[in-house]
């Protein structure tokens, strides 16, 4: 019918410019076939075939299956771990992050540092309790290496990253991750002092890129609830627009 709503998408038109602008040049930058061939992955024992223990051996396990899944090869990645766990002190006092031993601290779930010595992605070692986050952490961290390592580009930056890893399959272990951290406080593009992208963000970078290599998507289930509705906005979206 004429009077028939326009679908709305859950992200601003500025948002939208932007995801459709990266992934046009990570489909350039990644090469054409091997960008259109990658499909989304689930959590589930024909990605990940695994009985998890929270141990890290498991972290040890996602990284080399993540890289094999990335098609990152010839690469020599060292696995650390790190805790922001409260520290205890020698007088029996208890520090309560280790910014009270640096002065400052900017918390993260893992890091990626190249240098001469080599390439190490850490892991704080809650991750190790949250198989979900975990792998969202790994990918991240290993799109650092397609990005950084393999020097398409020379400014790190952790949108394009987070990107990067939806490119590959990912947005599953993002969207997740980001649903249970959201959900216990405020989160946005600005406030968030690990850069990562909204759920909103997110949810359609995956359903553009399911439409660009015509996916189906009934992973769609194994999203969170909130995540899942931003993603069927997208697919309601793009199903009935050219753009």
């Amino acid at each position: 019918m004429f009077w028939k709503k326009k679908k709305k998408l859950p992200i601003t038109a500025e948002d939208k410019i932007w995801v459709d602008k990266t992934l046009n040049w990570l489909r350039k930058e990644l090469n054409e076939n091997h960008f259109m061939e990658i499909r989304t992955i689930t959590p589930t024992k024909g990605f990940y075939n695994r009985d998890f223990d929270r141990s890290e051996q498991d972290a040890e396990f996602i990284l080399k299956r993540t890289m094999e899944l990335m098609q990152i090869r010839n690469a020599d990645i060292k696995l650390e771990f790190f805790s922001d766990s409260p520290v205890e002190m020698a007088d029996g006092t208890t520090l309560t992050t280790p910014a009270d031993i640096n002065g400052s601290w900017n918390s993260a779930s893992g890091t990626y540092e190249k240098s001469e010595k080599g390439t190490v992605i850490s892991i704080e070692r809650e991750q190790l309790k949250d198989t979900i986050s975990l792998i969202a952490t790994i990918a991240h961290e290993l799109s650092h290496e397609i990005l950084l390592g393999e020097n398409r580009i020379i400014e790190n930056d952790e949108y394009v990253t987070d990107l990067t890893a939806i490119s590959y399959g990912f947005g599953i272990f993002l969207g997740n991750s980001r649903f249970r951290f959201s959900s216990v406080g405020t989160f946005g593009w600005e406030s968030s002092g690990q850069g990562y992208l909204p759920e909103q963000v997110i949810a359609y970078a995956m359903a553009k890129l399911s439409k660009l290599r015509n996916e189906e998507t009934t992973y769609s289930q194994y999203l969170d609830e909130s995540v899942q509705k931003y993603f069927k906005q997208s697919e309601a979206y793009l199903d009935g627009n050219k753009g």
